[in-house]
C-alpha cells in the first residue's frame, strides 16, 4: 500500500510539469514510440529571449548522420538561462522540458525534414530520453563583454507509433 501511494504521489507531482508554465516549457507529449533509436547531440543558446534560441542538432544512426543550425523560434520567448525547475537538478529539468515531439522545438519544416526525413516521418520524431546535460557560461571579450549561456545534452530519439 505504501509503494502504491508513493508511486501515485510521484505521478501527481511530475504529471503537471508537461502542461504547466513552470519557468520554461515542455515539448508536446509523443505517446507510444517504436523502432530503432537515433542519437542526437543538442546545443541551445539559452541566454535570454531577446538574443537566444540559436540551436544546433546533430542526429546519428549507425554511420549516417545529419546536422542543422537554426533558431528555435518555438522556445525563443521562454528562455531564461539555465534556470532549474524547483526541486529538480539540471538533468531532471532537461528531462521535464525536452521530452516529447521534437517538432515542438524545431518549428521550421525544412530543418525538421533535413534532420529526420531519411530516418522516418519528421513530424513523429520524439525525444524519449536525455543524458549528459550541461550548462556552460561563456564570456566573449569586448566592451562590454558579452556573456552567453549554452545548454547541451544528448538525446535518444524514436518515432511515434502510427
Amino acid at each position: 500500500m505504501k509503494r502504491a501511494a508513493g508511486i501515485l504521489a510521484l505521478v501527481l507531482v511530475v504529471s503537471p510539469l508537461g502542461t504547466s508554465d513552470v519557468r520554461g516549457f515542455a515539448l508536446t507529449p509523443a505517446g507510444k514510440t517504436t523502432g530503432a533509436s537515433l542519437t542526437a547531440t543538442i546545443v541551445i543558446d539559452v541566454t535570454d529571449s531577446t538574443t537566444g534560441g540559436l540551436a544546433s542538432i546533430r542526429v546519428q544512426k549507425s554511420t549516417t548522420s545529419t546536422a542543422a543550425l537554426f533558431t528555435a523560434g518555438t522556445i525563443k520567448n521562454t528562455l531564461d538561462g539555465c534556470s532549474l525547475i524547483p526541486g529538480f537538478d539540471l538533468q531532471g529539468t532537461v528531462a521535464a522540458r525536452y521530452t516529447g515531439l521534437i517538432s515542438t522545438l524545431i518549428d521550421t519544416p525544412e530543418v525538421l525534414t533535413s534532420l529526420f526525413g531519411q530516418f522516418g516521418d519528421p513530424q513523429k520524431a520524439a525525444i524519449v530520453s536525455q543524458d549528459y546535460a550541461a550548462c556552460t557560461t561563456v564570456t566573449y571579450p569586448g566592451n562590454p563583454p558579452v556573456v552567453r549561456q549554452y545548454l547541451s545534452f544528448t538525446a535518444v530519439i524514436q518515432f511515434q507509433a502510427k
